[in-house]
């Protein structure tokens, strides 16, 4: 993986563009063509618009953990999530929502908050947003709350090296809310990555329905949602 931090990786791309070229590097980097793209956003086989399926189920199965789901509006993901799919189809692949067998490059839609409980044995939601640190330590400073966050990012990375083979290393000295927030958005990235390594092993599971679904590592606890 790359040692440069995160906030050095370049500007943002419109993701009509992204995806062609996130594809073609990441096949340079693997030698081999990718066969799964995990994305930390709402997809479906229809305009996500509203809540779905899946996203009852992850809320049902997983609230009491403190990890229920936003509601999808028209406004967010909004047309960025028809982009994406309809550029992900124009690629090759296909928005999994069961446990086909379905042999062609898989698009999976990954919720990492659920997906960590299982990767760092978690019964609640890691507390590793920067954004929600007021209301983690209401009392501590945000120089205390900032370092409570990379101490749970390292946890986290952690239990990736685990998993993956990496070298990524949190800095130690993250100054702009920026660079904050790429850092939390490459712990994300991967963790889509662990749970796509994870459907190609036949260890992830759909909460959802035909048109949607949420793919969970299957060492998470919690009653498979059925997938009609």
């Amino acid at each position: 993986m790359r040692n440069a931090p995160p906030d050095q990786w370049g500007e943002r791309m419109d993701s009509h563009l992204a995806l062609p070229e996130l594809l073609a590097e990441a096949q340079r980097i693997a030698g081999e063509a990718v066969r799964v793209i995990a994305v930390d956003m709402p997809v479906a086989l229809t305009p996500v618009r509203s809540r779905r399926r899946c996203d009852k189920a992850i809320s049902t199965l997983f609230g009491a953990n403190w990890c229920s789901t936003h509601s999808p509006t028209k406004e967010r993901p909004g047309t960025i999530s028809d982009v994406f799919l309809n550029d992900a189809v124009n690629a090759g692949f296909s928005l999994k929502t069961t446990g086909s067998d379905d042999a062609s490059p898989a698009l999976l839609e990954v919720y990492p908050h659920v997906a960590l409980l299982a990767l760092c044995n978690s019964q609640y939601r890691l507390r590793y947003k920067l954004s929600r640190r007021r209301t983690y330590w209401p009392d501590r400073s945000a120089e205390e709350g900032r370092e409570e966050i990379r101490r749970e990012w390292v946890r986290i990375l952690t239990s990736l090296k685990s998993k993956i083979d990496m070298d990524l290393e949190i800095d130690r000295d993250i100054k702009s809310q920026r660079a904050w927030k790429a850092w939390e958005d490459v712990i994300d990235a991967i963790v889509c990555c662990w749970v796509g390594l994870e459907w190609l092993s036949g260890r992830a599971r759909p909460y959802g329905d035909v048109e949607a679904a949420i793919w969970v590592p299957a060492s998470q606890q919690g009653s498979v949602c059925d997938v009609a």
